[in-house]
């Protein structure tokens, strides 16, 4: 939904780490071991192209009968469609199994796990199963919860009332890969997170959730860190109706809200920590920053904090820049959107089909480059070798449809928008930005990023390995050109902002 600008009250500028991942920190659990079954796959002639109908239909197909599987030990053999496979003992690494590092990086494929807790009496818990992706639970032989969904794996995002008898209670698994990530996390939840899972579920709306929660004991007035209540959560959020329901259940209206900096300063502090890749965030209204501030370290080895001056690339966050330039060209006369890109690139395929509008709004069915299979292979640390050998990388290979017939998010487009910007003004694609937008608007601290570039206060790019912060491939940005270039900060975003909702772009 597009609303005007004045509709939205809060203005929230959020730049993280090139590949930067902020995990949350772990509980204190004690560890559990599995027994894990795998990898079972979803389709005996195993390729990419696994239908959502095969992988339905091994999802419903249940390969055990959990019933009458006797408690299972490391090396036990099971032979599930023709594969003799052998349970292997798997501990969790903060809540979660990793079936991928297990499974060599699978996919389409189905793995059991199995554990057994002993219970010194009965009772009645919730069990908080999270998985990567789709996943069933059985608790002493029954089906107690199923969920068909592809997501990333986070503890506890579905909350399973379970009865559990006094001594032994055997959980069975099943948890299937549709592509990429792969791993679950199971554990009965402590009555210590139920607040916070309470004051969650009421912001987010979610009122099956409140109700399951309070009934199984959970504080209707609990307080996180800060002293945010779950009333006080779902006023934020605008949830009228499970405000008024906790307020039936017993919560007090008159419990002073935390402020605002407050709240911020929880919400990054337990999502980054202190020794991990962070984050910067700055908030304003009406023309006034009220809020910003950094969180978690720029670079790891240095231990440098991010601060609301620290540099980040920007990524694809450049798009704006380049479409802002390509209208303040229209302007001034020197171009327009309804031109076609073969006025440009005279022997570009079907360039007389394609507009400067087509290009824009990813509408051109040209190929993206960063989508072709080989583009993975290329050496993206070292510069392209010219604009125009790398347009003749992608130039004929054939459309993805009709110009103007679809819609796909569309590097080519960007990065051709950036030559074109250079055909009209004359200037370089940098040049260019630099001297209709940086200068003019004071923005100090952006530009195009290349190798070699020395920033006073550089983000380094991290991405996460088995869970653990490494170097991510340091890419030379030249080969993204108009499509994500650039680095800036906090303030100069902010600059950004203000101008162009302002009439000054």
């Amino acid at each position: 939904m597009n609303l005007p600008y004045k509709a939205l009250p809060w203005l929230l500028i959020l730049s993280l780490s090139l590949f930067t991942v902020c995990n949350a920190p772990a509980q204190t659990d004690p560890t559990v071991e599995w027994q894990v079954l795998g990898p079972i796959l979803v389709h005996k002639e195993h390729s990419k192209t696994v239908s959502e109908e095969q992988r339905k239909g091994a999802f419903e197909t249940d390969y055990l009968d959990p019933a009458v599987l006797a408690p299972v030990e490391e090396g036990q053999i099971q032979t599930i469609n023709g594969s003799v496979l052998k349970w292997q003992a798997v501990a969790e690494k903060d809540q979660i199994v990793n079936l991928d590092k297990l499974f060599d990086d699978l996919d389409y494929v189905t793995a059991y796990a199995w554990t057994e807790i002993d219970m010194p009496e009965a009772q009645t818990a919730l069990l908080g199963v999270g998985s990567d992706d789709a996943v069933k639970v059985w608790v002493n032989g029954g089906l107690v919860h199923e969920n068909w969904i592809g997501r990333g794996v986070t503890p506890d995002d579905d909350l399973v009332p379970v009865e559990l008898r006094q001594g032994k209670n055997q959980i069975l698994l099943k948890v299937q890969d549709h592509q990429g990530g792969w791993g679950f996390a199971c554990r009965i939840l402590p009555a210590e997170v139920y607040a916070k899972k309470l004051i969650d579920a009421a912001g987010r709306g979610h009122a099956d959730e409140v109700d399951l929660l309070l009934s199984h004991g959970a504080d209707v007035n609990a307080k996180n860190d800060v002293g945010l209540t779950p009333l006080h959560s779902a006023k934020i959020h605008g949830r009228e109706e499970i405000a008024t329901a906790l307020l039936q259940r017993g919560a007090h209206p008159a419990t002073p809200m935390p402020s605002p900096a407050s709240m911020a300063d929880n919400l990054f502090a337990n999502a980054i920590g202190e020794m991990a890749p962070g984050a910067a965030a700055l908030v304003a209204r009406d023309g006034k920053v009220l809020y910003e501030k950094g969180f978690g370290l720029a670079n790891l080895k240095r231990k440098t904090s991010i601060t609301p001056q620290t540099e980040f690339r920007i990524g694809s966050i450049t798009k704006q820049f380049t479409a802002a330039a390509i209208l303040k060209l229209q302007e001034e006369g020197k171009i327009s959107v309804e031109h076609k890109l073969a006025k440009f690139i005279p022997d570009y395929p079907r360039g007389d089909e394609v507009t400067v509008h087509h290009l824009l709004t990813h509408t051109s069915g040209i190929k993206s480059y960063t989508d072709k299979i080989n583009f993975r292979s290329k050496d993206v640390t070292r510069p392209i070798a010219s604009v125009e050998k790398h347009i003749e990388s992608f130039k004929l290979d054939p459309y993805n449809f009709n110009p103007g017939e679809d819609w796909s998010y569309n590097n080519s487009g960007y990065f051709l928008l950036g030559y074109i910007i250079e055909k009209v003004s004359g200037l370089s694609y940098g040049d260019y930005l630099q001297q209709a937008f940086f200068t003019p608007l004071g923005m100090k601290n952006t530009g195009l990023h290349h190798k070699g570039i020395k920033l006073k206060h550089e983000a380094t790019g991290y991405s996460y390995q088995a869970g653990e912060p490494e170097l991510a491939q340091d890419w030379e940005m030249s080969w993204a050109g108009g499509a994500g270039a650039m680095y800036s900060t906090l303030g100069d975003l902010y600059r950004w902002n203000e101008a162009v909702f302002n009439g000054k772009v």
